[in-house]
């Protein structure tokens, strides 16, 4: 008997293709009721609308079900296909998840990391239910990782991140992809970047503009952690940087030192600090990693990080290339 729920699944499975998304992909969206993730109640017209919906919400803690075509995006972008090996950032109640699963199949496992608690304790209990068995639901601080299941084919990132932590890089395998949406701390944009893992890099560049929750833990306070780390200098020279905020995004990206103090954005390099106020930087002390991407940022005619290929070092030198 075909029930209102398949009738809108369907739907949803059109919107989909109509957005380029392969059958591979939309087919899973086909497997799994939306509705079941959600706390509170929405028509099921409605929650097979290509749109974010609210799936938990206690006055202080607030989930969301992120827009179909742009999770399905994600995972055309990082190539999911069965058998893979997934740790997903910022779980929620479980649907992606929950989709991902069906993508990956029996052969294949999905990790999903969830900050709080009782929503994880929701996405537990949602994939109980659903009799979902490859789905391992995890509490607790996504900036660790998951290292138990490692190494991953694919990191997927549903919350917005302050940075990609070592600990990430170190769980996915070599030539595995990273979709993550990353805070800009000067611009309060939130673009979302593919990365491929390539021996110490991570390599990749900008996809999309989102917006998605904040992470909470140690993945939302990198300018609070980079603070610890400003030390005094002696000051050695002022450089003028055309188009200053921008520099400051790639510092931001590449070095993943960017700190902040009563309005004013600082690097927070082991060997100087570097102050970027005014239209220009001023360096105390030694900062080479700084000075290297600045001139390599003038070479590639200062463009935006949209139009550059960033190659994210890891106990190696971070640099940029100017063609994406």
């Amino acid at each position: 008997m075909i029930t209102q729920g398949d009738v809108m699944r369907e739907r949803l499975f059109w919107i989909l293709k109509n957005h380029g998304i392969s059958d591979r992909i939309a087919k899973a969206f086909l497997e799994v009721p939306r509705e079941e993730f959600l706390t509170r109640h929405y028509p099921l017209s409605y929650v097979y609308e290509d749109t974010v919906l609210v799936s938990y919400e206690d006055g202080e803690v607030f989930s969301t079900s992120s827009q179909p075509s742009l999770m399905a995006m994600f995972m055309e972008w990082v190539d999911l296909d069965e058998g893979m090996r997934v740790l997903e950032i910022g779980g929620g109640t479980g649907y992606n998840a929950a989709v991902m699963s069906r993508v990956v199949g029996k052969k294949g496992l999905v990790v999903t990391v969830e900050y709080f608690e009782e929503v994880c304790r929701i996405a537990r209990e949602n994939m109980r239910r659903l009799g979902i068995e490859n789905v391992v639901v995890v509490c607790g601080d996504g900036y660790y990782g998951v290292s138990d299941f490692a190494p991953y084919d694919v990191i997927f990132v549903t919350v917005g991140v302050d940075e990609v932590p070592e600990h990430w890089f170190c769980q996915l395998k070599d030539g595995g992809r990273v979709i993550v949406p990353i805070n800009m701390k000067i611009s309060a944009r939130q673009p979302a970047f593919l990365f491929v893992k390539n021996g110490s890099h991570l390599e990749g560049g900008y996809k999309l503009e989102t917006r998605f929750i904040k992470a909470g833990g140690n993945l939302g306070n990198l300018l609070e952690r980079n603070r610890r780390l400003l030390r005094d200098f002696p000051f050695q020279k002022a450089i003028r940087v055309p188009r200053l905020q921008v520099f400051v995004e790639l510092v931001d990206l590449l070095t993943r030192r960017l700190a902040e103090m009563n309005g004013i954005f600082y690097y927070a390099g082991p060997e100087g600090t570097v102050e970027f106020l005014n239209g220009e930087m001023r360096i105390y002390g030694r900062a080479p990693e700084i000075e290297s991407l600045l001139s390599q940022w003038e070479e590639c005619g200062y463009r935006s990080f949209e139009h550059l290929m960033l190659h994210i070092g890891y106990n190696a030198v971070s640099y940029i290339s100017c063609t994406i």
